[in-house]
C-alpha cells in the first residue's frame, strides 16, 4: 500500500487530545500506519530508527504535510524526546494538538535538536 500522508494526518488530527498523555511515539506510529506504512513502535528517542526502517529519509527545507519531527530528549533522567507529525498548515500533532513544533515550555526554552523525516 502506498504512503497516504493525507490519511496519516487525518488520523493524527482525529485522535489527538488537547493535552499530552505521554504517548507521542505511539500516536505518531498509529497515524503512520493509518497512512499505509508498516512501522515498528518505539519510544521517541528510538523513533528515528523506526522511521528509517519504514522508508522515511531525512528532509531539509520547506516542511510538507506528513513530515515527522524527531526531537532530542531534554537533559535529565527519564527523558525520551518527542515525535510529532505535521499537517501542512502550521500545526503539529502527536498524542495532542501542539501549539508549536516544540511540545512544551521546557522544550521551547532549551530548543533541543530536531530532525525532520519524510516518506516519498
Amino acid at each position: 500500500m502506498p504512503w497516504d500522508k493525507h490519511a496519516a494526518v487525518s488520523y493524527a488530527k482525529i485522535h489527538a487530545s488537547q493535552k499530552s498523555r505521554g504517548y507521542c511515539a505511539r500516536a505518531v506510529a498509529a497515524a503512520i500506519r493509518a497512512g499505509g506504512i508498516r512501522i515498528e513502535g518505539a519510544d521517541a528517542n528510538n523513533f528515528a530508527r523506526s522511521l528509517k526502517d519504514a522508508g522515511f529519509t531525512r528532509s531539509y527545507g520547506t516542511l510538507l504535510k506528513g513530515d515527522v519531527a524527531v526531537i532530542e530528549a531534554l537533559p535529565g533522567p527519564n527523558q525520551y524526546g518527542h515525535v510529532c507529525i505535521y499537517d501542512g498548515t502550521g500545526t503539529w500533532y502527536s498524542d495532542f494538538v501542539q501549539r508549536s513544533l516544540y511540545p512544551g515550555p521546557r522544550y521551547r526554552e532549551l530548543q533541543p535538536a530536531i530532525t525532520i523525516y519524510r516518506h516519498n
